[in-house]
């Protein structure tokens, strides 16, 4: 899975030459899934990337407050691919994406 760090939608985002609309979605569908899997980051999507525990666990009954690293990164990962995905869509398909929290949500 590509690391936080190495995510920059505006990278992402020059690459990309159809918006969603009404007519066109296997097109975008097949433009976004092929970038995406080129990336390593269609796993966000089709759910084979998979959080890591929000907490630390340390044993079997004991959890911290404390937000993991890597629960972080992930999160981080996931608000990028989202707001790359947004940012592919016109005006009428953003209508029906407002609400979603998480890329595979969208």
């Amino acid at each position: 899975m590509a690391s936080s760090s190495s995510i920059k939608v505006e990278g992402l985002l020059g690459m990309v030459t159809i918006r969603l609309g009404d007519d066109n979605f296997l097109k975008w569908s097949f433009q976004i899934e092929s970038l995406l899997q080129g990336y390593d980051l269609f796993g966000h999507f089709d759910g084979s990337f998979v959080p890591p525990p929000k907490f630390a666990i340390l044993d079997e009954i004991d959890v911290t407050s404390e937000v993991t690293a890597a629960y972080r990164d992930w999160l981080h990962t996931d608000k990028s691919l989202l707001i790359f995905l947004i940012a592919t869509l016109s005006d009428e398909a953003l209508e029906f994406f407002i609400g979603s929290k998480t890329a595979p949500g969208a």
